[in-house]
């Protein structure tokens, strides 16, 4: 079932951040807030936030496989570690 993001306006948050950022931290759902009645920014969890960068730094990983910039671990991770100390 898909279902669609809560919104809240600037204005809302200004009145209410306290609640609205409790609601967030509790439900883990994010709110979008809206001007004009067009998306501007979410509100999200940290910890959703985090998971949302890990998962972005993975894609960015696979592009860059694919674009051939990634380097072929050969040996172990000490050997990498030393061969990055020297560059």
């Amino acid at each position: 079932m898909i279902t669609f993001p809560k919104t809240t306006s600037a204005r809302e948050i200004q009145r209410n951040y306290k609640k609205i950022f409790d609601q967030v931290k509790k439900t883990k759902e994010p709110v979008v807030v809206m001007k004009n009645n067009k998306p501007q920014v979410a509100i999200v969890d940290f910890k959703h936030l985090e998971d949302l960068e890990a998962i972005s730094a993975v894609f960015q990983s696979l592009q860059e496989i694919k674009e051939g910039k990634a380097k072929k671990l050969k040996g172990s991770l000490v050997d990498l570690w030393h061969e990055a100390q020297t560059d």
